[in-house]
């Protein structure tokens, strides 16, 4: 099986096509580009018929596999895609999916790709059978360090010169959206084609389409960016994400920080303690900062508030629960005196 990163995938494929691709991931952008990338590459090698396919509701798995068997006498070279979709694979679609291997030949590109990881898929039969000939090409949402570079590669393959300041600005203004990122740079290199661009120049132009998931507002909580940590619940409740939920992460990492603290206290060492919750070495740095920052004391009473804010929202108290959410963010950041706290705001 090759494994390939979507970066990875153009110079794969000068070297030659293979006879089927994996491509999941849940970062949009990459794995159009990757589609893309795989669609120039057939055509350039004859292979001038595409024809897609969507496995939905009612999907008729005869007419994909009479495609899989058909020769036309124009184009007999053809570039086959199935979208697995959103839902779970049924055992009959599975079961469908296991003949593909033997209807494969020499005149056929086959490309399944999915918009989530392929981990749902890695152990099952099929995928396995069509991994030990093809491409699987995975890709991830990208970190803020692993997004700033492809802002830089990204901007400079187009011509656009982007001052560090607004290369900050672009970054914070369309984190976590690389379509948004390409689409604002795109536009800068049609109308400001190797002129020097800095922030202020920039903020004129752009309109805050940053995307973030709950797990991107807890590694800048951990990591005590309070300005970012608040921009980033700010988005999320803009994106319509449910405030339970982005409160229940929030304990969930105030407990587990308690607990480290406290074996912290007990003499344990902190790679022994990273292991036992299972905290990768990546993530390690973003717990020990929280660590050094917020005492057991202090986590006691962040849980506490939390607790509350949990009971409040749920029989209905808080009017404005988005403003009490920032209240917890903040907390996390760096203790302050207790001079309001929600326990005390909702006991009046």
């Amino acid at each position: 099986m090759l494994k390939l990163f979507s970066n990875q995938l153009p110079a794969q494929l000068k070297k030659g096509l293979a006879p089927v691709y994996l491509v999941f991931g849940e970062e949009p952008l990459q794995k159009m580009e990757a589609l893309d990338d795989i669609r120039s590459a057939a055509k350039t090698a004859g292979f001038d018929d595409r024809q897609s396919f969507i496995n939905e509701a009612q999907f008729d798995w005869a007419d994909f596999f009479n495609e899989m068997n058909s020769m036309s006498l124009f184009t007999p070279r053809q570039l086959l895609e199935l979208d697995l979709g959103t839902a779970k694979l049924s055992p009959a679609a599975q079961d469908a999916l296991k003949k593909i291997p033997a209807l494969l030949h020499p005149d056929l590109i086959l490309v399944l790709h999915a918009a989530k990881t392929a981990t749902e898929f890695a152990k099952q039969s099929w995928f396995k059978a069509l991994a030990e000939t093809g491409v699987q090409v995975q890709f991830y949402p990208l970190d803020d360090y692993q997004f700033m570079r492809w802002l830089k590669e990204r901007a400079a393959s187009l011509g656009v010169k982007l001052q560090t300041d607004a290369l900050q600005l672009l970054q914070h203004h369309a984190a976590g959206n690389l379509l948004a990122a390409k689409q604002e740079l795109e536009k800068l290199a049609l109308t400001q084609h190797g002129q020097w661009l800095d922030a202020a120049f920039l903020q004129q132009y752009l309109a805050d389409q940053s995307h973030f998931s709950v797990f991107q507002l807890v590694d800048s909580v951990l990591s005590g960016q309070g300005e970012e940590a608040l921009h980033r619940l700010d988005r999320l409740l803009a994106q319509d994400q449910e405030a339970v939920m982005i409160a229940w992460q929030l304990q969930k990492e105030a407990l587990l920080l308690l607990q480290l603290k406290t074996m912290e206290q007990q003499g344990v060492m902190a790679q022994d303690y990273f292991k036992k919750f299972s905290i990768w070495p990546k993530r390690q740095p973003l717990y020990q900062q929280a660590l050094l920052r917020l005492s057991g004391n202090w986590l006691q009473h962040l849980l506490q508030e939390l607790a509350c804010f949990d009971r409040a929202l749920k029989s209905g108290q808080l009017s404005h629960p988005e403003v009490a959410l920032a209240h917890l963010v903040t907390l996390f950041i760096n203790p302050v005196p207790k001079l309001f706290s929600l326990q005390q705001q909702l006991a009046d």
